[in-house]
């Protein structure tokens, strides 16, 4: 008697554990990276102040930061009448590289949430 034989194997994604460096280019729409420009990154739900980072771009458009745990973290960058947003998640990669495209404030194109 033949009795059948079913083999389940699954494949979970697993998580690095930090520490997690996120490097950020900020530029225009038109590629051109942003200088001095201001940057926040905060944890957009249930944050308790402890991921609030506040940064300055450097002469090529970069920001970086580093934290430690694994997170979903909003990206505003502001210089003048100019904004942009985005959002990060770290979990799966401890080396991260994003960027935000600085549109008019009010350009409802700008990556930010209304």
């Amino acid at each position: 008697m033949f009795v059948p034989f079913v083999l389940i194997l699954g494949c979970e994604k697993e998580t690095v554990q930090g520490p997690y460096e996120v490097s950020i280019l900020v530029s225009n729409d038109k590629g051109v990276p942003i200088q001095n420009g201001s940057v926040r990154v905060f944890a957009p739900i249930g944050a308790d102040g402890t991921i609030n980072y506040y940064l300055t771009t450097d002469e090529n458009g970069m920001a970086s930061f580093e934290y430690k745990h694994p997170a979903y973290l909003r990206m505003d960058a502001t210089k003048l009448s100019w904004k942009g947003c985005g959002f990060v998640e770290l979990s799966d990669q401890s080396a991260i590289e994003t960027s935000i495209v600085m549109k008019p404030y009010f350009d409802p194109d700008n990556g930010c949430p209304p």
